[in-house]
Parts: structure tokens; sequence; C-alpha cells
């Protein structure tokens, strides 16, 4: 700033402050200020509605616990607070308490043995009196999930073992909550409440030098308070499980030596009356294939009426060939044309693989027979009515794995059973479905949305009748606005009704009741208003357990409208609704007391911080029950607006424009433009200061005197560069014309397909002082035929039908994968370049960021590389996050405001001096 300027805007400083008594001017952020700034997760409310409970989370530091009377607004902060539950009974929150955040951080600076680290804590609060109990040194703690007067924690207490496979033994108590009245029990490794609390079992691991106590599983009815040693004696217990009602258990075992490295596991059964388990499978149990077992690799089950016994069945591995040491093994990946999944995909899933069961289970009521569900040739099967039912569905999706490579819609597409668990059968019904499928709550339809004719089936299972729901309706069930060269995605499945009568789906706007039968017709329960109002409605499910919409049950929808982005709520009650309403935020975390309609939820909007809110009629009114960032107020913040205007290609669309909160029309502001696909619909979204991932931080660059610009971009197959173009340049240029921007100090930023479209935009003009690309595909050739290292797939299928957006191979249209290559006009380019890609990118090879750094360092561009070390796509380490936004800042505050160049920028950081200095120093 120049010095005139700079005094002139102190004097007016100073005359702001004096004629107007109390206002102070506000400071801009800056990157200190990121580790204290919170938000709030995992909200709950008892079933009362009287109290909330909820975690406020610092970005680094202490997390608290917030408890809420509903009734007073009286509170409880419990310091620390972190995984919570609230007792069935709703007399009591059980929380974890972490360690203080400064202490661990020394702790791991001195380089502290993992098992004298500081240790967590538990508080149990009474709500009715908001009355604390603490507890030092515990490590776990668990409760019944229905209902339950115990609850068991684990003390932190084990000491170093050798085996860091091997599960640490701790001492476990089981406190009565309401007596106040504790039992120990020594040498725990695995614990569990039955669902209804009224039986408690645990696995015992003691020491082996303590000869007097042997390995083994402890089971307890409550009730009673009898203690029971079910089995004992083997070398290894592990995967316990107790049924819905407490009176059986289950569990596997294997008297193999700890060394072996293929163990042979059983499972065993408990019922509640027996003197011991006994085994009810093992490799020689008849039913299960020669050469197969039972697997350690999943955890049995019971179904919920306690009939059937679930397990998972596998192959027999071969142990490994120690006859040749490993240093003489070749170590090679071999790829073969023909294999169904690409050697990386194999890679990716090999663990995954090595642990995959199929479903069986035993007939408890029938003499303990077993019976084999899922097979490798149909791997995935799901059972009605909670485990209950006559009938399930199996699905592979195997013979359509090959075309995964470049066809999207492979990934949905699979061949279809019905299982009929009471004949022992199954029978095949289709062939090669692509879409979405699901098995109805009771077992009696299976239904599916077809991506090739974009309407609704379902299958009676009972009739065998196959009925389209959808088609005598002129209402389009796929994403209209679906952009991509593939088959559009459906809007997707709301829920089904009580006894499988009907099904939810999604139009754009509205909700579709359909019939499953085909008997009766389709019904807009929404009576068309969505539609009429350009307003979406989805349903939310209140109610985390239920499995359907129960009659006369109360429909809760969010509410969407968009014209004006506003967010809001609207109940159905049978033919009655309340009134919609909407406001100008974004809501989340919503959680509905299960007795009552009061609803607890965040909300925000882009200049007002995220807190927690209830409402007890209906959003008629609502309280705020937080003010977790009030240092908010200290800063200079923004304010978001829409705009409107018509593509270079004669396309409408819409941006957000972020303004500073002190914005003067007088002046002229540098222009920051970040851009990945639409972003309109976030009108009202609350933004944290964050250290960045990836990405601009919105608040940040407004609070220090930008304007951020956020484009929608409507694009075009085979043109994705060009369609990025005649939005994005269209927009700023719309922009433009009003006289507080600064149209020689704008730039462009963004990361991933975000970062590819910089890329190209500096190849096609110079409007921009500066431009940040992070991960971005610079050649399509060389990026067409690379791997997402990340879930090892080819990425052929992106450019053919996904965000690519090409539409053809490579060998059908090389003009286009040229067109939309920046890399072959980098020659074009004259903006100063700051590229971002890390050298454990997992969806965009690194090798794409490298050769455009290389070719304009060849052509004499002024161009940058941060490749942060063993880093993902989007930065994971904070401390990398931190020092990308200051970075990011010196960058762009560089070009757009004359900032004196930081050294990293003027000189680099040579590789001797990595690690030694970062070169943030201004030259």
């Amino acid at each position: 700033m120049k010095r005139k300027a700079y005094f002139k805007c102190v004097i007016l400083g100073i005359i702001t402050l004096t004629t107007i008594p109390g206002i102070a001017q506000k400071k801009p952020l800056d990157h200190t200020v990121y580790d204290s700034w919170k938000s709030i997760s995992n909200v709950k409310v008892t079933n009362d509605g009287k109290f909330s409970v909820a975690v406020v989370k610092e970005q680094e530091g202490d997390d608290y616990l917030l408890i809420k009377d509903l009734k007073s607004y009286k509170e409880l902060i419990i310091p620390r607070g972190s995984i919570y539950t609230i007792t069935p009974d709703q007399k009591y929150v059980v929380t974890l308490i972490k360690a203080p955040f400064t202490v661990t951080r020394q702790a791991k600076i001195k380089k502290t043995a993992e098992e004298k680290m500081p240790k967590d804590s538990l508080s149990i609060i009474t709500l009715d009196k908001f009355g604390i109990i603490k507890i030092p040194n515990v490590k776990s703690y668990k409760t019944g999930k229905d209902f339950s007067d115990y609850l068991a924690y684990t003390i932190d207490d084990s000491l170093k073992t050798k085996d860091k496979k091997e599960e640490k033994a701790r001492t476990l108590i089981l406190r009565h909550l309401s007596s106040q009245k504790e039992d120990t029990i020594k040498n725990i490794t695995e614990y569990i409440f039955s669902p209804n609390g009224k039986a408690f079992a645990a696995l015992a691991n003691p020491n082996p030098k303590d000869s007097l106590s042997k390995k083994g599983v402890l089971y307890m009815d409550l009730a009673s308070y009898k203690k029971q040693t079910i089995s004992e004696g083997k070398t290894t217990y592990k995967n316990l499980i107790i049924s819905e009602l407490g009176n059986r258990l289950a569990f596997l075992a294997t008297s193999d030596s700890l060394k072996k490295e293929i163990k042979d596991y059983a499972l065993y059964y408990f019922q509640s009356g027996a003197d011991s388990a006994k085994l009810v499978a093992d490799k020689y149990k008849a039913g299960i294939p020669d050469k197969w077992n039972v697997s350690e690799n999943s955890t049995p089950s019971f179904s919920k009426n306690e009939k059937r016994l679930f397990l998972g069945i596998a192959p027999i591995q071969l142990p490994k060939d120690t006859t040749i040491p490993d240093f003489e093994k070749a170590q090679l990946d071999i790829w073969h044309w023909q294999e169904p999944l690409i050697q990386p995909i194999q890679l990716v899933q090999k663990d995954r693989e090595l642990k995959r069961t199929y479903l069986s289970y035993i007939d408890l009521d029938n003499g303990e027979k077993f019976y084999q569900l899922a097979t490798e040739d149909m791997p995935v099967v799901r059972i009605s009515d909670e485990d209950n039912g006559r009938y399930a569905i199996g699905l592979s999706n195997l013979k359509y794995r090959f075309e995964t490579q470049w066809d999207i819609a492979s990934r949905q597409t699979n061949d279809i059973w019905v299982l009929d668990l009471q004949q022992n059968t199954s029978k095949q019904i289709k062939t090669k479905v692509q879409g979405p499928t699901m098995l109805s709550p009771n077992g009696k339809y299976i239904a599916w949305y077809d991506l090739n004719d974009r309407q609704y089936y379902a299958y009676s299972i009972e009739t065998g009748k196959e009925v389209c729901l959808t088609s005598e309706l002129d209402i389009n069930f796929w994403d209209e606005k679906y952009d991509m060269p593939s088959p559009p995605t459906p809007y997707g499945f709301a829920a089904w009704t009580e006894n499988d009568e009907a099904i939810l789906v999604y139009d754009a706007y509205d909700i579709w009741k359909l019939d499953p039968s085909g008997t009766n017709a389709p019904e807009n329960i929404t009576k068309n208003v969505g539609r009429q109002n350009k307003t979406t409605f989805r349903y939310i499910k209140t109610d985390p357990e239920s499995r359907f919409i129960k009659k006369g049950e109360k429909l809760l929808l969010s509410a969407f409208d968009n014209i004006s982005k506003k967010n809001g709520f609207l109940v159905l009650n049978g033919n009655k609704k309340s009134d919609l309403f909407f406001e100008e935020y974004t809501y989340s975390n919503l959680a509905k007391a299960k007795d009552k309609d009061v609803y607890c939820y965040t909300k925000g909007n882009f200049n007002t911080s995220t807190d927690l809110y209830v409402t007890t009629d209906l959003w008629k009114s609502d309280k705020i029950l937080s003010d977790i960032n009030p240092q908010m107020k200290d800063y200079n913040w923004g304010t978001a607006e829409l705009i409107s205007w018509t593509t270079f290609d004669g396309k409408p669309s819409e941006g957000i424009v972020y303004k500073p909160e002190d914005f003067d029309p007088d002046k002229k502001y540098p222009v920051m433009i970040y851009f990945y696909e639409k972003h309109s619909d976030n009108l009202y979204q609350y933004f944290s200061p964050a250290p960045s991932r990836s990405i601009i931080n919105i608040p940040f660059y407004c609070s220090r005197g930008y304007i951020v610009f956020t484009p929608d971009i409507q694009y075009t197959d085979g043109h994705p560069g060009k369609s990025a173009y005649n939005s994005i340049i269209s927009g700023v240029e719309e922009l433009a014309k009003n006289p507080w921007i600064d149209k020689s100090n704008m730039a462009i930023q963004g990361q991933s397909w975000g970062g590819y479209q910089v890329a190209y935009l500096v190849t096609q003009t110079d409007m921009f002082k500066a431009a940040g690309a992070g991960a971005p595909v610079s050649n399509m050739f060389s990026a067409y035929n690379g791997i997402r290292w990340e879930s090892g797939m080819s990425r052929q299928y992106q450019y053919e039908q996904t965000q690519s957006r090409i539409g053809a191979t490579m060998w059908e249209a090389p003009e286009l994968y040229k067109e939309n290559s920046p890399v072959f006009f980098a020659d074009k380019v004259k903006t100063p370049l700051l590229i971002m890609h890390n050298d454990n990118d997992g969806a965009v090879p690194w090798y794409q960021g490298i050769e455009y750094f290389m070719a304009l360092r060849r052509l004499g561009k002024p161009v940058w590389m941060l490749q942060y070390n063993k880093e993902a796509h989007n930065l994971k380490e904070r401390r990398n996050a931190k020092d990308l936004s200051v970075r990011l800042q010196q960058f762009f505050d560089h070009y757009l405001k004359g900032d004196p160049m930081p050294v990293w920028m003027k000189n680099g950081v040579p590789a001797i001096d990595k690690g030694r200095t970062y070169g943030f120093e201004l030259e």
C-alpha cells in the first residue's frame, strides 16, 4: 500500500471510530484462528424431549460435551467429553473424557511409550440433577441398547505385550447404575451386553504366568446376577455375540497354537440354562463344503427371533511357503488381459478378499442343521424381516466385472436370485439388472430401478409377477440435470411403508407412493407442490432404527427452494400438512425425541456460525442452544449473494458472490474465483476458517479484502474445457461489470476437476493475474490409460462416461482428447501458476502435475509445484494443510495485492535445506 493511501485509510478509520461510538474495526482472519474454531456433531435428544446432548469439537484442541435442559435451558459442559451414550432409561449420559490435548501432545513429543501415554477417563452424568461421577483411567465402556441397569467399562491398566495383534487383557468393572455398586472382573479382552441389557458376556484372557486361571467365556444373567463360565481352555476365543433377549450366545474358538498361521476355528453356541457351550459348526459339519471352514473373519449373529444363528464360512487358505526364504522369492504382480479385475484393483481389495466369507446359518429350532446361503457364484445374500424371514435375495455382479474398466453401469449390474429358506431352494429370477436393487422389509417384493429404460420395477416373490411401476407416468425419475455421457442416476428410494404395501421414490421435486403389486395407481403424496413451486422435498428418517414408515406416522420432509436456495421443512400427517417453512439457513444434524415432537438440529449460513437449536412447534419458532464461536464477531467476515447470467453458449447459469463484511462499493477489490462443478445451491452454507486441504477458504479471503466468486459450470459432452471457459469466463465478465471489481487483479483456483479446469483456462485467456491448480489432469491421453491408485480402478470410464465428459474412447475421438489437454497448449500460458500435486495421490496420477510443470518450466513460464510427501489427493495431515494455507495466501497476495514475494517463490527451497527452512520469509 502506498504511503498516502495508507495514511488516508488510517484517518478514515479514526473518523469512523470517533463518529460511531462503540463500533471498532474488525480484524481480518489469519492463520492463528483455525485451531480453536468449533463445530457441532453427534446431536441427540432424550426420548421424552427433555434434554439434548451434542459434542462440540475444536479443530485442534479439546472438545467438550454440551448437555442442555430443554425446559429451563440450563446447560452442563463436560470438558473433553467425546464418545457418549444416553442410557436406555434416559436417566444418565455416559461419556469418555479424552486426556488433555496439550498433555498428550507433550507425551508424543517425548516419545512416551504407548502404555504410559496419558489415560482417558469416564463421566456418568445424572440428567435430572446434572450430577457428575468421574472415573479415571478408562479405556472403553458399553451399555445395553434397549434397556440396561448396568454399565461395563474397562480400566486402562494393561501392560505392554509382545504380540501387537493379540487383544490386550484389561480389568473390567460392571457397575449397577442406580446403586453404584461395582463388580471387578480381571483379564477381559472382549465384552458385550445383550440388546435388551439383561445378559452380559465376556472373554477372559489371563496372564500365561497365572497357572490357576484359564482363557474362557463368562456369561451372566443380570436379573439373578449369576456368573457362569460356559467354556474354557481353548487357545483363542473371539467374536462374541448375544441374542436379542440374552438367552442365547455364540462365539468362535480354536485349540490351535497361537503360532499356527491358519487356525481351525469352530462355532460354539450356548443357551441359558445349559451347563456349558457346545460346538455347533466346524469344518466337519454336514453341509460345509470340503476344504472349507468356519471363518474367523465373520462375527456370528442371531436372527431377531433367535431361531437362526448366522456365521461366515470360507475356503481354507493355504499356508505360506516357508521352504524358500523371503530374500530368495521373486516379488511381482502378473497382469492378465482376461482377468475380471485388473491387478491394481485386486491388490487394493486383497485384504478384503482374503477375509471374504459366505453367509450361512444354523437352524437352532430344527436339530441345529447347517444351511449355506451365499456361494462363490452368488456372494451377496440379504435376508428379510430382520433375518427372521422366509425369503432372501441373492446378488452377483461377477459376470460383469470385466466391463467395469470402462463402463460405470457395470458396477451396479447384478444377477438376482430368490432364496426360500423354508424350502431350502434358490431360483434365479433376473440377469443383468442395471441399477440399485432392494428387498422389501418383510420380504414380499424385490424392487429395482433400471438404468436403461429409466423405470422402477417390482417383483412379487410369492407370485413371481414382475410389474413396471412408473411406465404410465409422464414424470422423470432420473436426474434431469445429469450432464455426463452415461445413463443418468435415479433420484432414489425414500422408504418402504408398513407390511410392504408401498415404496416411496423421488422425482426432481416430489415424492411418489408406488404400489409394488401394481394394483393401485401411483400417488404423488406431496400433491405436486414441489414441481409447481420448484421445491425439492426429501424424506427425513427421524428414527434411526425404523425399517419402514408405519401407518399413521407423520413424515418429516426437508424442503429446498431451487430458486431462492432457501432450506426448510414440511410435515405430512396423512392428508394434512404443516405450513411449508423456509429460512436462509442450511440445516444439519437433525435429531428427534422418540416420544415427542421435539427436534434439535444445527443451522447456519455464510455469515452466521452453525449452532445448536431446538423447536417444539414444528419450526413456528426455535431457540438457540449454543454459541460455540463467539469470537466470530471480532473478525471481518462477509456476505453471500446469488447472481445469474447467460454463458457464451447461451445457457442460463448462476454463481455466488462473497463480499467482505466491510464492503465499500466505492472501492475496487481483487477477486478470487473458485469452481468445481456447481455451487449455487450452497448459497446459505457456513464455512469455518480452517487450514486448506486443497482449496481456498472462502471466509478467510473475504475477511482479508477479496471478493470471492464461485460460478456454476454448464457442460457439453466432448468439450469439458470449452464448457468451463464458456461458463466461468462469461460469469467473470458479468461480475466485472460492477465498478467495485478490480479487473486487473483477478485469480482462479481449483482442485482435482477444478484443478484441471484451471490448467485449461490459463491456456485460453490471459485475464487472470495468477492461478492455482491442485492435482490437475494436464494430458488426457496419458491420463486415460492411467490408474486411480487408491481404488485400483482404470481411469478410462471417467473419460468415456463420467466427469471428464469426453464420451468416447481415445481411439474414437483423439481430437477431443487433444482439445481438452492443457499440456498441448502450454506455450500459450502467460499466467503464473501454482500447482499442488502430491506423490501419494490416489485419484489423479501424480505424473499429470509433473507433465504440466515440466512443460511450463521448459517454456520459461512462471510455475511452482508443491509436492507434499506421502500425501493424498486432498491433504490429510493438518500440518501440511496449515503449510498450504500460508503458501496460497502468499502466492495470491503477491500477485493480486502486491505483497513481497516469499523466499520459496523467489528462490525455492533446495533439497539440502528440506526440513531446516520453509521459505516463508518475505524477500
